[in-house]
């Protein structure tokens, strides 16, 4: 039994330690993430390279398209597998159309080219995930943690052998090569006081990893620090991009002013040290626009 989570780098979008899906073996093997269907090739090479033969587990924390968009391309090619998921998300892995619609508001023309479509998953194969239910691998298990903030329908896993936490996008991002930590905060589920409290109850967890799917492990990196301090740099992020974006909107209701405050801000504040290829490939996973469009819902729900 291999003890550490085995990291495949799908590169998506044709970009390295971008977004991750990662290999949990014990009697029974589980992928934990898939990443898009455009980079299902590489999640199977990636398997290839690691000796799996047979996956039993296909895991999602949350059905977004960079998370879950090749799970039903990968269930047909391991037809056993069982696919996990939030019972939120699972009638979106059965008929996709509504999450593809919704995701192509956001990204238009470029839906083919970034995603590769998706594959609808047959309901007999669905598993469905609630709180504090366990995934039994034989030998360890995954723990679900409801973790709302980022989308409602949201897990965080725990590894019991091994402590790691696999916690998709409730941590934000942290590209290795970064360090600091973005938040990830999309529109229309964003809600700030939950993404907090999910980040918390991490915390409380006490895992002895953080795995990202934006990107690996926590402690990566030149800029390195510990779960903990790792958890309140996200919480601070977050607060720090509601301020920024509750000040410009109070001068401006146009989103296209109130995104180029932002981007300002945080290029000054947070980001001013980093080359344009690094700013770009944070885009890559959660923009300047796609996070302040977040908040401006989440503040117009809160005055509605």
């Amino acid at each position: 039994m291999t003890r550490e989570p085995i990291v495949i780098d799908t590169q998506m979008h044709g970009l390295e330690r971008l977004t991750a899906a990662f290999v949990v073996a014990g009697e029974q093997t589980a992928l934990v993430e898939t990443g898009p269907r455009s980079s299902v090739e590489e999640v199977t090479a990636g398997l290839e390279r690691a000796g799996i033969e047979r996956l039993d587990w296909i895991v999602v924390t949350h059905i977004h398209l960079d998370h879950a968009g090749a799970a039903g391309t990968l269930s047909a090619r391991w037809p056993d597998a069982r696919v996990a998921v939030h019972e939120v998300g699972a009638p979106h892995l059965v008929d996709p159309s509504k999450l593809w619609s919704s995701a192509t508001r956001i990204y238009g023309d470029r839906m083919d080219e970034l995603w590769g479509g998706v594959d609808p998953i047959p309901e007999e194969r669905i598993h469905i995930v609630r709180d504090g239910d366990v995934i039994d691998l034989g030998g360890r298990s995954l723990r679900a943690f409801d973790t709302p903030g980022h989308a409602y329908h949201h897990h965080a896993y725990l590894d019991d052998l091994t402590g790691a936490m696999f916690t998709g996008d409730a941590l934000g991002v942290r590209l290795p090569d970064v360090g600091s930590v973005r938040p990830a905060t999309p529109p229309p589920e964003f809600h700030l006081e939950k993404a907090i409290a999910s980040i918390n109850r991490i915390r409380e967890a006490e895992p002895s990893t953080l795995w990202l799917t934006h990107f690996g492990s926590h402690d990566e990196g030149p800029t390195t620090a510990g779960v903990d301090a790792t958890c309140v740099a996200a919480i601070e992020a977050l607060n720090q991009w509601a301020e920024w974006v509750r000040l410009a909107r109070e001068k401006t209701s146009e989103m296209d002013e109130v995104v180029e405050v932002v981007r300002s801000e945080v290029r000054d504040a947070l980001e001013g040290r980093l080359d344009q290829a690094a700013v770009d490939r944070l885009e890559r996973t959660t923009s300047y626009r796609m996070n302040t469009w977040g908040f401006m819902r989440y503040f117009d729900k809160l005055e509605a």
